[in-house]
C-alpha cells in the first residue's frame, strides 16, 4: 500500500492469479505450472535458508529470497527458473492490480468517458507524436 492505493493483499489479487491459472486455455496452463512450481520454490528455499516455509518466514527473509530472482541482472547462479516464476507472477500481479478500479486510479485513468459533443479530434501533441511514428513505419501520415 502507499499514499494513492492499497496493496495487492487488501485488494485479493491472489484471487486474480488463481482464477488465471485455473483457467483451461495454454497460455494459463503454461502459467499453472511456472506459478505452482515457483511456490513450491519459495517455501522449499525458505525451509532451507531459514527453517520456515514462506509463509513462516519474516519479511526480511522473504526479501532476501526475492533479491536473489528479482533483478534480471543480478539473477543468482542456479536462480534462472525461479526468476522466470518471479517475473511472470510480478506481471500477472500487475495485471491485476491495473485492471482494478483502484489500479486504473493509481495511474490517473479515467475509462471510456463519452464525449458529449462534436469530436474534437486529437491533440496537435497526439497527431505529432503519431504522424511521427507513420513516417517511421515509410507510410503516409494522417491529416
Amino acid at each position: 500500500a502507499d499514499d494513492r492505493s492499497p496493496s495487492g493483499g487488501a485488494l485479493h489479487l491472489d484471487a486474480f492469479i488463481d482464477e488465471w491459472i485455473s483457467a483451461p486455455y495454454p497460455d494459463q496452463q503454461r502459467d499453472r505450472a511456472l506459478i505452482l512450481k515457483g511456490l513450491d520454490w519459495l517455501d522449499a528455499e525458505c525451509r532451507q535458508r531459514f527453517g520456515a516455509d514462506f509463509a513462516g518466514a519474516t519479511d526480511t527473509q522473504r526479501r532476501a529470497v526475492f533479491d536473489a530472482i528479482a533483478w534480471r541482472r543480478s539473477v543468482a547462479a542456479g536462480y534462472e527458473q525461479a526468476a522466470q516464476f518471479f517475473a511472470r507472477m510480478r506481471a500477472l500481479m500487475m495485471i491485476g492490480f491495473y485492471s482494478l478500479p483502484e489500479g486504473s486510479a493509481d495511474i490517473g485513468y479515467m475509462g471510456n468517458n463519452p464525449n458529449l459533443g462534436p469530436y474534437p479530434g486529437p491533440t496537435r501533441e497526439a497527431l505529432a507524436h503519431f504522424n511521427q511514428a507513420m513516417a517511421g513505419l515509410g507510410l503516409k501520415p494522417a491529416g
